[in-house]
């Protein structure tokens, strides 16, 4: 209740009575006084509103972070999970009123409270996917190439703080991208290793591994660390075992995983991992087109005995050609395309008029946000038809007739 023009608390007590009155109010009781403070309109003060859900999760964690740069949109992150930050408008009055109380009290006595500014904007959150398209190009800058180019590139290097106050996400958020990426803790300082490096420092592990007669799905950790100490550090190859490897694990290994010293641990490489790894090192190395079949041939011979290249592998990295003759293979990896789904959708129509189904998924997946799937988006930017031949479904663009 706002009442103006009045000079001593007893005509301020009738007035209100008076109003209560044409409000068909019987009491008093939690009746407050409204007035304009007199730095009324600082507009310093922006209103967020909060589902009960995000309320209570602000109360346990004390804050909550804007991040964004330049031209960015806002994101508003918790410790876990990002929001898009929309303007929205009112015709209402939001009045902002520090101490006001909602609390039912049973007494006629009147408080007086100050409005300190009135808004008719207002920010509403929605959930979104974290922003870590920045991640790969930050942390490329300062890759890792051997202790020789430390000082070169020091300028480069991002702690955790670093990261944060670039990359739009949570730090959980933030953490899952570093280890998709399969970056280290180095020195204070979260690296990954170049390419070319990591290829020559897994070609040692693999040669290491013949040398010895090792079996790939039983690979000695330490003494692997130990033995090429002297061509690369025991961090690089531990990284690179872990990266493509998993750790021996069940009940019957681990009684095998300790060696005499009582200090090994035993790793086994992952096919799918190593065959990813190799078949991008090979099509990212060769320029535009490469023969499918010369392909597989050059692949299959870069892999460890006993493993066996496949396509499926190449999921979201190649694009394959069956209409060609011969047929071709082409390097597309999922991470350099637009993030923009309209831009994403137009790319990959200038680079394929039609795709089956289990073709374009992969190139999709990274675009869905909670909430979102990727029928949704194929329904919006894509036309479907059904080959008459493979009896399967095929996209074309909507924007060509």
């Amino acid at each position: 209740m706002i009442i103006d023009d009045v000079d001593n608390g007893e005509s301020l007590k009738e007035a209100v009575k008076l109003r209560c009155e044409e409000a068909n109010l019987d009491n008093l009781n939690n009746t407050q006084v409204l007035y304009f403070d007199q730095n009324f309109g600082n507009n310093d003060v922006r209103l967020i509103e909060l589902s009960p859900e995000l309320l209570e999760k602000l109360k346990e964690e004390t804050q909550f972070v804007l991040r964004g740069e330049g031209s960015e949109d806002a994101v508003l992150c918790t410790s876990d999970k990002t929001y898009a930050v929309k303007e929205c408008t009112t015709s209402n009055s939001l009045l902002l009123i520090p101490d006001l109380s909602t609390e039912v009290t049973p007494s006629d006595e009147l408080t007086c409270k100050s409005v300190s500014t009135t808004n008719f904007v207002y920010y509403e959150l929605k959930l979104c996917r974290a922003k870590l398209d920045k991640l790969r190009t930050v942390l490329n800058r300062s890759a890792y190439r051997g202790e020789e180019n430390e000082v070169a590139d020091q300028g480069h290097k991002c702690t955790t703080e670093d990261l944060l106050g670039i990359i739009q996400a949570s730090q959980q958020e933030l953490r899952g991208g570093l280890d998709e990426l399969g970056a280290i803790e180095y020195n204070g300082y979260w690296r990954v290793i170049e390419h070319d490096y990591k290829t020559s420092a897994m070609s040692r592990i693999l040669t290491l591994l013949e040398e010895k007669a090792w079996s790939w799905e039983r690979v000695p950790l330490i003494a692997t660390c130990r033995t090429l100490e002297e061509l690369q550090p025991c961090f690089v190859t531990e990284l690179c075992l872990r990266l493509y490897g998993n750790q021996v694990e069940s009940e019957q290994a681990m009684e095998e995983t300790v060696d005499s010293e009582g200090d090994e641990v035993y790793m086994k490489l992952v096919e799918d991992k190593v065959c990813r790894f190799y078949g991008e090192y090979i099509l990212s190395s060769t320029a535009g087109k490469f023969n499918l079949s010369e392909f597989m041939e050059v692949w299959q011979d870069s892999l460890p005995e006993g493993m066996t290249a496949a396509l499926v592998h190449l999921r979201g990295l190649a694009l394959v050609n069956r209409t060609s003759v011969p047929h071709l293979i082409t390097y597309l990896p999922a991470n350099d395309l637009p993030n923009n789904p309209a831009e994403r959708f137009s790319y990959l129509f200038s680079q394929q008029d039609r795709w089956h189904h289990d073709d374009i998924i992969p190139y999709l997946e990274d675009l869905i946000g909670p909430g979102q799937t990727v029928n949704a988006l194929l329904l919006k930017h894509c036309r479907s038809t059904t080959d008459q031949k493979t009896k399967k479904k095929v996209y074309n663009s909507k924007m060509r007739s």
